[in-house]
């Protein structure tokens, strides 16, 4: 069931990323019933797949396909501290791109700060934080210096 859970949550991703929303919100619904019946995150056949994987994949899905508000609302009933550094930060970039696409400014520094904080090597290695960083200078006219000091980090240019 946990593979099967797995996979049907790796179908809902493809299908938002081809930007399939109701198919890929059905896999998603799908999952969490799979997940319900589980209960509890186990890790079996390395799936980690439980609730808590299903709703990290909502907020995932939800930012792919430009639901920011569905994003955000999913986020605040997960509970990370459970989770692995990288898995935290991996969160937090779809957290941050969700706070982005709401124009949330320092919401999204404030949570990418702690991106790199909980996985700096994530922070500094992902193509799309380096984005991220560039279109929130783009979207604020006066950068916060919180924003400028990611900037740095990452080697971009100051706006």
């Amino acid at each position: 069931m946990a593979l099967r859970g797995a996979l049907t949550l790796q179908r809902a991703v493809a299908a938002g990323r081809l930007n399939r929303a109701e198919e890929s919100y059905a896999y998603l619904r799908h999952a969490r019933e799979l997940a319900d019946r589980i209960g509890e995150g186990r890790n079996d056949h390395n799936t980690e797949f439980g609730p808590t994987n299903v709703s990290l994949h909502e907020v995932s899905v939800a930012v792919d396909l430009g639901d920011a508000g569905l994003a955000l609302r999913a986020a605040q009933a997960i509970d990370i501290s459970g989770l692995s550094p990288e898995r935290q930060a991996r969160f937090g970039i779809d957290l941050a791109k969700a706070h982005a696409q709401r124009r949330q400014v320092d919401d999204a520094v404030s949570t990418l700060e702690k991106v790199l904080h909980a996985a700096p090597e994530l922070f500094h290695t992902k193509p799309t934080v380096k984005q991220l960083v560039t279109d929130l200078q783009a979207m604020s006219p006066q950068p916060p210096e919180q924003l400028q000091a990611l900037a740095r980090e990452l080697g971009l240019p100051e706006e």
